[in-house]
């Protein structure tokens, strides 16, 4: 957190009646603090609603808190308030347009909206954050916002590199085999689904009916309805991958 900005000894006696704008005490510093890390923990359990309001008051006490201004967008995007979510990333941008953890979460809540063109931008200034301790997670939103452009060979060279540096990032992996589809690369990408099942048990859903898809291309039906039931096993039923599955098990494995 940066160092307190100090408030001039007379402008100390007016605060008891006006608050001056641009002038924050340590005091309320350290109360803005305690709200953003209050929000920040409702945002982990999934409660927005209570987010917003204890963000909401981080922010004015502090209005250079950038935290609070990114969480605050955060907590707008678990809303929809799409709108609301870009003013708060734009505030945090503005306070530290250089810090990767912002541009990223900035990012991310641009691609919800399909705007991803603007997201790689912010990914590029993020990737070259070198204090930030997640750089594979920038490289793989990259790689994907690149993926979803049409870019295929911009994003299989973001997301090797992403796997070079971090091999068992299931994310960046489950892209790659993306991209790898998009270029008709179907070993590399049945190899890299492959890979998910193997090592990314929990969040390999994706990746058993991905497969499938692959295999029915390749004709090996065996193959393919062992994953799509695999799939359905792993998988809520009623979600858009679930129905995917059943309707091609229904399809290919009678």
């Amino acid at each position: 957190m940066r160092s307190p900005r100090a408030c001039p000894p007379l402008l100390l006696l007016v605060l008891a009646v006006a608050w001056a704008p641009g002038c924050v005490t340590s005091t309320r510093q350290r109360q803005a603090q305690a709200h953003v890390d209050l929000g920040t923990a409702y945002l982990r359990e999934g409660d927005a609603p209570a987010a917003l309001g204890v963000l909401r008051d981080a922010v004015r006490k502090d209005p250079r808190n950038w935290e609070g201004w990114d969480r605050l967008g955060l907590a707008y995007w678990a809303q929809a308030e799409f709108e609301e979510s870009e003013k708060a990333f734009s505030r945090a941008v503005r306070l530290v347009p250089d810090k990767a953890e912002v541009r990223n979460n900035y990012g991310l809540m641009l691609m919800a909206q399909g705007r991803n063109q603007e997201a790689i931008s912010h990914f590029e200034v993020a990737r070259k954050d070198l204090l930030y301790r997640r750089p594979t997670l920038v490289l793989s939103n990259l790689g994907h916002a690149l993926y979803l452009e049409g870019r295929h060979d911009e994003a299989l060279a973001v997301l090797d590199q992403a796997l070079a540096r971090s091999p068992d990032l299931c994310q960046a992996r489950f892209h790659r085999a993306l991209v790898y589809e998009g270029l008709q690369r179907l070993d590399g990408a049945l190899a890299d689904y492959d890979e998910l099942i193997r090592t990314c048990d929990d969040e390999a859903a994706g990746a058993w009916y991905h497969a499938a898809k692959l295999l029915v291309a390749r004709g090996d039906r065996t193959a393919a309805c062992t994953y799509l039931g695999t799939a359905l096993e792993r998988t809520r039923p009623g979600s858009d991958l679930y129905e995917a599955s059943r309707k091609l098990k229904a399809l290919e494995c009678p």
